[in-house]
Parts: structure tokens; C-alpha cells; sequence
């Protein structure tokens, strides 16, 4: 009877947190359930992307000196999700940002072992983080749809979160500095001399490397990096995400799409519990080889 009422259901659900800056249209054409990271300010309590957007943490920013800080989702958060889904999946694929940068997938393993059925959820851990992670999720997404097994999806997976790079660069460290998300040398160089870090995911940490003199230098350093690395590259994708920095994000992209061999390319405004994190002038480049497999869900 179980076994039955298993194989009625839709195969695989899709969670992650809010921190992966997949953008609303895309996670309703795929039916991805994102949970919010909760943002404070001013001892009132706000869920990103819900209750507050990048525009008014940024305006905070400039005009009072905001400092925000954020939270996991609780595991109860997640456990109505879970519960929610399982009613209608056979199986959940929960994706989250690096366990290293935030305590989301804790909150969400103690929410899968207060469920009977917890093998039927799957927690992994990206060890990246902003579209990092989205990109994993939306693979997955595409996999879901062309009816991949759960092992092939899982592959995969793997796949990605090995061959996944992210350079960044950034205005200002003092809001990273403030959350204790970069090195305290790279935070302290930053303020001594004024100049502008590259910033990488290592590991699943943020890790600095290397610096540039100005803001123009910064950019054009993350160009260069991206385009040396993955010259020799068959298959690409390549997301940029930004704080405030479109028009910047926009002629990078360009360069990259001239230089590289991309299968698929997006820009994305990051999500308001990053812009509380960054402040704007966060622009972040995620780029990934793909093997032939992940390039059929892409064309």
C-alpha cells in the first residue's frame, strides 16, 4: 500500500535557502521552495526577500549607518517545508549554502531528524554560496524535469560543487568585516590601504585572493582571472551576481562572452541578506566547466 501511494507522487521536490539569489521567476517556472534567511535590524526581525528588500538595506546603509546581521532559518522553518512536500514528492533534494559560511544546514538536518521519513530527504551542502549555489539548484531543476534518477541527479551534484569557482570583488570590506565572513589580514589590508580585494570560495570559505588598486582594477582583475583560468574550456556557464552594479556586471559578461565558450550565462541582483552582508558594489562571478551530460540540460 505504501509502496503504491510512493509511486503516485511527483519524483523529487526542490528546497533551498534564499542565500543561493535564484530569482523569483525562475523559482516558480521550476517550482523550487526557498526558504528565507532572517535578517535583524534595530531589534526587529525580517525574512529576506519577503519582508525586506535590497533597497531599503542599502538606503539603511548609506543615510544611518545600518548594521544588520542575519540567522538560519529555525528547523521548525524548515520542518513545515519538508512536511509540506513529502506530501506530494516521493523525495526532496534540499541544496544550501556552505555549512562553513552559515548554520542553514544544521537547521535543516535537525529538521530532517524530527521527520519519521528522513531518508527521503536529501541535504547537501554546496560549499559555495549566492549563485553558486543557485546554479546547482537550477541544474538539478533541469535534471527534475528531463526525469533524471535520484542517482544521476546526485551525481551531478558532486560534479558541480568540485567544479565550481567564484571571483569576487567588492567597495568595502567593513560589513564583511563585521560579520566575520573574511580573513581578519584581508579585512585589516583593506582599510589600512583603501584598496579593492579579490575575493574567492575556498573550501567553502570566503578566502581573499589577491588585491587591486582601485575599483576599475578590481574588475578588470576578476575578468582577466576568469578568462585565463577557462580559455581552454569546451563547455561554460557563467553567472555574475552584483550589489547595485549592473552596468558593470553587464560589461563583464560581455568580455567573458567573447573570450569564453559559454553554454549558458546570467546576471542577478544578490539577494537583500547578502546586499546587509556586502553593502553595494558586490559584483561575483560563478563560473563552472560542464561535462557533456549537464551541457544536454542547457540546449
Amino acid at each position: 500500500m505504501e509502496e503504491n501511494r510512493l509511486k503516485r507522487k511527483k519524483s523529487f521536490a526542490l528546497v533551498t535557502d534564499s542565500a543561493s539569489d535564484i530569482p523569483p521567476e525562475i523559482a516558480e517556472k521550476y517550482n523550487i521552495s526557498i526558504v528565507p534567511i532572517l535578517i535583524h535590524y534595530n531589534g526587529k526581525e525580517f525574512r529576506d526577500g519577503i519582508d525586506i528588500d535590497s533597497n531599503k538595506i542599502y538606503r539603511l546603509q548609506k543615510r544611518d549607518k545600518a548594521i544588520f546581521t542575519s540567522s538560519s532559518p529555525s528547523p521548525n522553518d524548515f520542518l513545515q517545508v519538508y512536511k509540506k512536500l513529502l506530501e506530494e514528492y516521493n523525495r526532496i533534494f534540499s541544496i544550501h549554502i556552505s555549512s562553513k559560511l552559515s548554520a542553514v544546514i544544521k537547521s535543516a538536518r535537525i529538521a530532517q531528524e524530527m521527520l519519521k521519513d528522513e531518508k527521503r530527504i536529501k541535504i547537501f551542502d554546496s560549499f559555495s554560496g549566492a549563485m553558486g549555489t543557485g546554479f546547482m539548484v537550477i541544474t538539478a531543476a533541469r535534471a527534475i524535469a528531463r526525469d533524471y534518477s535520484y542517482q544521476k541527479i546526485l551525481s551531478i551534484l558532486k560534479f558541480l560543487r568540485e567544479n565550481i569557482s567564484l571571483y569576487g570583488t567588492i567597495d568595502t570590506l567593513k560589513y564583511l568585516r563585521r560579520s566575520g565572513r573574511v580573513p581578519a589580514a584581508a579585512s585589516i589590508i583593506s582599510g589600512m590601504l583603501k584598496i579593492k580585494p579579490i575575493l574567492g570560495i575556498k573550501n567553502g570559505m570566503v578566502e581573499m585572493m589577491g588585491i587591486a588598486i582601485t575599483r576599475y582594477g578590481s574588475i578588470m582583475e576578476i575578468t582577466r582571472r576568469v578568462i585565463r583560468d577557462f580559455k581552454k574550456e569546451k563547455w561554460l556557464v557563467v553567472y555574475i551576481i552584483h550589489t547595485l552594479s549592473l552596468r558593470e556586471s553587464e560589461k563583464i559578461m560581455n568580455k567573458i562572452k567573447s573570450s569564453l565558450k559559454c553554454v549558458d550565462t546570467m546576471i542577478a541582483e544578490c539577494t537583500p541578506v547578502i546586499g546587509a552582508h556586502t553593502g553595494p558594489g558586490l559584483i561575483g562571478i560563478i563560473v563552472s566547466r560542464i561535462n557533456k551530460e549537464i551541457v544536454d540540460l542547457y540546449v
